[in-house]
């Protein structure tokens, strides 16, 4: 195929594009056939530098490739999870099982750490593994899964750390998506991301599962706050490490505080996961005005329609218990808080 590949490039230099083009669609209906994708790829995108206008090789050779890929998605997988790819086309149930991973791992590892940042949908092919949830100095199993079942969607649509663990149970075969796919998806396969969020969305999710064991992570009470708050990332030495900014605060706890931002690029907000920050808000309403200041961690992001996304951050110390009855007799307190 090398050989090939050098002829191809001598007819381009020499201006003789036909015999080009005819040696390179030869050469990717060879690589496909053989499964090297990333190379007929790479001969296909050479059709189209040296003539754009040959339509009939471009396309032809995307069919190729795509067809070839079909046949070699792994049949047993396709049946375990045919809920979702029978959803799917050609084109997307490619783009899905190749961009994917495949991993094994023994009976007793741990896949999926809670507290962790590991952003994964698993999909489990063969064995079985345990979905437990640690509180204070208790470990509590909250379901098992097996083939044709997966895990990890909390984490992989919503850029938070991982609220529960994975343990395998027997030898386990697994594919596994990472989150950065998406952004791929997007441009190429633009309703991938939708039908894979809607099969995922018929299964009992994590934090249904805590709340139905009476586990929820949500152990303080929050109180509604309005208005601005000043934010800026730290070290760990809670020195600032960048110019401040301002937020819109949402709610607040003894633990932690949710504020909204609004941008464009999911990807910077992204990178804010894991980072140390330190939050400023003062509150007139308050009998005794005063301001608050903690340092703390961002354990999760949660993206919403029109380019806005609330932050959660997670306190290095408890706020007093006097404060915060002194924010709610201003702001009637809702639900309780995610720390």
């Amino acid at each position: 195929m090398v050989e090939k590949e050098k002829r191809a490039q001598d007819h381009a230099d020499s201006g003789n594009n036909s015999a080009a083009i005819e040696i390179l669609f030869d050469l990717v209906i060879e690589y496909a056939r053989a499964g090297n994708f990333e190379a007929a790829e790479s001969m296909r995108s050479r059709i189209v530098a040296i003539n754009p206008m040959a339509l009939s090789e471009i396309i032809r050779s995307g069919e190729i490739i795509e067809e070839e890929k079909k046949q070699k998605i792994d049949e047993n997988h396709r049946q375990l999870f045919a809920g979702l790819y029978e959803g799917l086309s050609v084109e997307e149930a490619n783009a899905l099982y190749f961009g994917s991973n495949k991993a094994n791992y023994e009976a007793g590892e741990t896949i999926i750490r809670q507290g962790d940042w590991q952003p994964r949908l698993y999909l489990i092919d063969s064995g079985r593994a345990n979905i437990t949830y640690i509180r204070g100095d208790g470990e509590f199993l909250l379901k098992t899964v097996e083939a044709g079942q997966f895990t990890g969607e909390d984490v992989f649509f919503s850029l938070a750390v991982c609220t529960t663990s994975m343990i395998a149970q027997s030898r386990l075969e697994v594919r596994y998506l990472d989150a950065k796919v998406l952004k791929g998806w997007r441009s190429v396969q633009p309703g991938l991301e939708a039908k894979l969020l809607g099969f995922v969305a018929g299964v009992q999710s994590t934090s249904e599962l805590l709340r139905a064991r009476e586990l929820d992570r949500r152990t303080m009470r929050r109180v509604c706050l309005g208005g601005k708050a000043t934010a800026f990332l730290v070290n760990l030495e809670a020195e600032p490490a960048g110019n401040p900014f301002r937020v819109d605060l949402c709610d607040i706890s003894r633990g932690g505080v949710c504020f909204m931002v609004r941008t464009a690029k999911r990807e910077a907000a992204a990178r804010l996961l894991g980072n140390r920050l330190c939050i400023s808000y003062f509150d007139p309403k308050m009998g005794s005005p005063q301001n608050i200041e903690r340092c703390g961690t961002v354990v999760g992001i949660q993206f919403h329609p029109f380019e806005d996304c609330t932050v959660n951050v997670k306190f290095d110390e408890l706020l007093p218990e006097g404060v915060l009855e002194l924010l709610e007799k201003s702001s009637p307190p809702t639900q309780t808080f995610d720390f």
